[in-house]
């Protein structure tokens, strides 16, 4: 009898992990099919996939985070899906979660098909990392309708990864009982490889990757490069797009740093030369952010590149075992201004080898797909 594996990315982490579960679950004898939008949430456009198995669902744009057309895009893409899993009668069902909606509907259908092995994989947890305490107060309970959503999906589901072990505490309640595995986000090294020797300059090179939007904690950002600049001329490189790009250019330039704007890169190779350029990648997230690993710092940690960090719990407790960067004090941040400042080119060149074997200890291919094997 053939077995039939579904996988469902509403935002298309086919490359970021998606493919590696295929591969795993091909590899265990399935037949794999992959659903997934046309609708990008990062680039706001529609776009086609063209991978073995793959399927598209007509999705609602949007354009704002927060938005009634977001909810509705995710109400009306989570009923799709759910029709066309009726269809396909799957053995295995992997849902990459959120959007909560695809855990509530996945814990219905688990319910109807219990014979079905129901695999959750928590990339990101809403509310939680809602960045907004004021609004989550006064939002409190639909908030709590919106995780309870997810909920329903965690309490039916056989297996569960998380992109991080902050994820596994955080829902310690919910939790309870249920088989869980960290499945961290992987990365995949430039091909040119990175350089794992500091620049040597008198001025230092800082560089943001990712999104500029609401979870980048522009105040403390600010104030670092304020700092730095007092001690030693200040390069910043910025690499992204998001709604706050021209606040955090502006920001950065009244401190008096150079401020270098590259938009959106997506190819490796590119992304390398400007890490190559640069002595530390900021990682800096407003406090009450509920993150333990971020996308950017795991491309930093791929080049090689140490980072300036403010997230809590998993990155923190790698960037001290390793020493591959410095923390944020943000009840002195001058403090911090100080210690990355006086930081030698030998000491950074350490740092970089100790980050690119953080990453493969770690992040690598090797290591996910080493996670994956049990998987079946």
């Amino acid at each position: 009898m053939e077995k039939r594996a579904v996988c469902v990315s509403c935002f298309d982490f086919y490359d970021h992990r998606v493919d590696l579960v295929m591969e795993q679950l091909r590899s265990k004898g399935y037949e794999g099919t992959y659903i997934t939008g046309d609708f990008s949430h990062f680039t706001q456009q529609r776009y086609t996939i063209d991978v073995p198995g793959g399927e598209q669902l007509p999705t609602i744009p949007y354009h704002k985070n927060m938005s009634v057309a977001r909810l509705a895009s995710h109400y009306f893409f989570a009923r799709d899906v759910f029709r066309r899993v009726e269809q396909l009668k799957p053995q295995l069902l992997y849902l990459m979660v959120p959007p909560n909606g695809l855990s509530m509907r996945a814990g219905q259908y688990k319910k109807k098909h219990p014979e079905v092995k129901l695999v959750l994989d928590l990339y990101d947890l809403w509310p939680e990392t809602f960045p907004n305490g004021r609004v989550k107060k006064l939002a409190a309970l639909p908030f709590s309708l919106w995780g309870r959503m997810r909920d329903g999906g965690l309490r039916r589901a056989d297996l569960i990864y998380s992109e991080c072990d902050l994820f596994r505490q955080v829902l310690s309640r919910q939790l309870q009982g249920k088989e869980t595995r960290v499945l961290p986000i992987c990365r995949v090294a430039a091909t040119t490889g990175p350089k794992p020797v500091a620049p040597r300059a008198k001025e230092l090179s800082l560089c943001y990757l990712g999104s500029i939007g609401q979870l980048l904690d522009i105040a403390a950002l600010t104030q670092l490069l304020r700092h730095l600049v007092a001690i030693r001329p200040v390069t910043f490189h910025i690499i992204g797009e998001g709604e706050t790009r021209q606040e955090v250019i502006r920001a950065a330039e009244d401190t008096g740093a150079h401020v270098i704007y590259y938009g959106r890169i997506y190819d490796p190779e590119k992304r390398q030369e400007i890490f190559d350029k640069c002595h530390y990648g900021i990682n800096i997230m407003k406090k009450d952010v509920c993150v333990g690993l971020t996308m950017k710092s795991l491309d930093y940690f791929a080049g090689g590149l140490p980072i300036i960090n403010s997230i809590e719990a998993d990155t923190r407790q790698l960037i001290k075992r390793y020493n591959a960067g410095v923390e944020l004090n943000r009840r002195d941040i001058a403090a911090t201004a100080r210690a990355v400042a006086a930081i030698s080119a030998e000491q950074n060149t350490t740092m970089r080898r100790n980050t690119l074997r953080m990453f493969e200890e770690n992040f690598s291919l090797r290591q996910v797909r080493r996670i994956l094997s049990e998987l079946e």
